[in-house]
């Protein structure tokens, strides 16, 4: 052991070889910064994506001609002021198909769906969606859909007059 410390001394009273292995210490420190960083970065994707494929509990709102809100804890549907049970929901409601909306479908056509941009700040991404895969609709091809951590936009003002917002509770 003694032997190593004064060979480490000797080395480093040369200025080549402390240079030498100060620049491989760096090296090293920022090998494994490195390594942390993207290794912790695809830990967290595989999470999100595992955890979004079983969302039972979701709050849909659709803002529109007909103003809704549809809560799944609950089962109700809010309406016009008055909570309404799912199955007794009023016939206006009814051209709405709560099992197009539901988070476990749109999730599934972001996957087929075409990413279009991605924004660091709001740490969104905006898809583009077959509008065939959504609801039949002969007047466009591609509904734009911005997905957040916990929440889902789907605006459709331009085509259907309404936009739908998903909140992805956990």
């Amino acid at each position: 052991m003694k032997e190593t410390i004064e060979f480490i001394k000797k080395l480093w009273e040369n200025k080549r070889t402390r240079a030498l292995s100060i620049l491989i210490m760096y090296v090293i420190f920022f090998g494994f910064v490195f390594l942390l960083i993207s290794s912790g970065t695809n830990i967290s994707n595989d999470e999100d994506s595992t955890k979004q494929q079983n969302i039972t509990n979701y709050k849909l709102e659709i803002i529109g001609e007909d103003n809704f809100t549809y809560d799944s804890t609950t089962n109700q549907i809010f309406y016009d002021g008055i909570y309404y049970e799912l199955e007794n929901r009023p016939e206006i409601l009814s051209k709405y198909n709560l099992d197009v909306y539901n988070p476990n479908n749109i999730l599934n056509l972001l996957e087929d769906a075409t990413l279009e941009s991605t924004n660091y700040i709001d740490k969104s991404d905006t898809y583009l969606i077959k509008t065939n895969d959504l609801e039949s609709n002969d007047l466009v091809d591609y509904v734009k859909v911005i997905k957040y951590e916990n929440k889902i936009i789907i605006d459709l003002t331009n085509y259907y007059g309404y936009t739908v917002n998903i909140e992805l509770r956990s």
